[in-house]
């Protein structure tokens, strides 16, 4: 079929493998990409209707200890750490009272891979959240066991993530040398097996092929209790092992998987996490996303949302060197200026805030 017959063909009907394959190869020029987005967005819009919704995002809780680190994340830089935050009960109140004040209903527990640990404290963090009435989905790489995940279920967790970046064995090997996508596939399946929904990361542009992008995309939409596809893309930290190696693609090239996945899973979430282009997402199919929101950080650290310097951005302090870095004033607005909506909590707090302000 021609690229154009396939996109009348996915306005009613999940696209082929290879379908895909000929849209990868084929919307790589403007006119071709543009023309796929538009077809993303309908069948978004269709099958899901036009919320896009915003989650919060309360990491560090757990070590890293993957070792060596994969080589795209920070801590392959000499000298980097990732810090373990420490989360008491009241602690944990205060957090998700803040949460709540800025519209979120649900929240991202993240953290790194650490077998002995990152179980249990989830566990606890989960418990109060749930408990203060937020929506809780859980990402601590392969680091849990199924008792984890039952009790998790019982909590009425919203989702449990296991994520592969990439299926392709031998590029896992030597984009990630120290951790196992044998046991990120087996958790993925451990979820999927207890009834609790998936979600799944593919990083576009570390090598693999657009065949190999292909398979991944419809291996996750296979699994019965897929939830929520995330796309990421390939970013190079300076100093990091891959700097002067590897060529990373443009946000564009996650952008085409967003619209191809779109394509392929229909009626499900797909959550890019990079606010800084959130309107492309937008126009490529996207429904979701985190770090677009609000979200706990340490004071002058790492923020995964960047540095936006805007009148909308509002910083809310708690104390002990944190805050919670709300985007939502202007994500909001820009979500809502590419014709999609909010939730209504989100809505209204939003509203709140910029009462009495200078919108800009």
């Amino acid at each position: 079929m021609k690229f154009d017959e396939i996109l009348i063909e996915a306005l009613d009907r999940p696209i082929t493998k290879d379908e895909a394959l000929i849209l990868f190869e084929e919307s790589q020029r403007p006119e071709n990409y543009l023309r796929l987005f538009k077809a993303a967005s309908a069948v978004r819009e269709k099958e899901c209707g036009d919320l896009f919704r915003l989650d919060g995002w309360m990491g560090n809780n757990s070590e890293c200890k993957i070792d060596p680190p994969c080589q795209y994340c920070r801590r392959a830089v000499k000298g980097q750490v990732m810090e373990k935050w420490e989360f008491g009960p009241e602690r944990v109140r205060t957090i998700a009272q803040a949460f709540k004040e800025t519209g979120t209903t649900t929240v991202e527990i993240g953290g790194g891979t650490d077998p002995e640990g990152a179980g249990p404290s989830v566990l606890r963090i989960l418990e109060v959240l749930r408990d203060e009435g937020l929506e809780v989905w859980v990402n601590v790489g392969p680091a849990l066991e199924e008792e984890h995940i039952r009790e998790m279920k019982k909590m009425r967790v919203e989702a449990i993530t296991s994520s592969f970046e990439t299926m392709n064995p031998q590029i896992f090997r030597e984009i990630k040398p120290g951790d196992s996508l044998e046991k990120r596939v087996n958790l993925a399946h451990m979820i999927d097996e207890n009834d609790v929904p998936l979600i799944s990361v593919l990083m576009a542009g570390i090598g693999e092929s657009y065949k190999d992008r292909v398979d991944h995309l419809f291996y996750l939409n296979e699994m019965k209790n897929f939830y929520q596809l995330a796309i990421s893309w390939l970013r190079i930290v300076p100093g990091s092992p891959l700097e002067s190696k590897i060529v990373p693609p443009t946000p564009l090239e996650a952008a085409r998987t967003v619209a191809i996945g779109r394509l392929i899973i229909r009626d499900k979430y797909i959550n890019v996490s990079d606010p800084q282009h959130l309107q492309l997402w937008v126009m490529a199919g996207a429904n979701r996303m985190v770090h677009a929101g609000a979200s706990y950080h340490k004071k002058g650290g790492f923020s995964i949302a960047g540095t936006w310097v805007h009148p909308g951005v509002d910083h809310i302090d708690l104390g002990e060197g944190f805050e919670i870095t709300n985007l939502l004033p202007v994500t909001s607005r820009q979500i809502e200026g590419a014709g999609m909506e909010v939730e209504p909590s989100v809505k209204k707090a939003v509203e709140t805030f910029w009462k009495g302000k200078v919108a800009v």
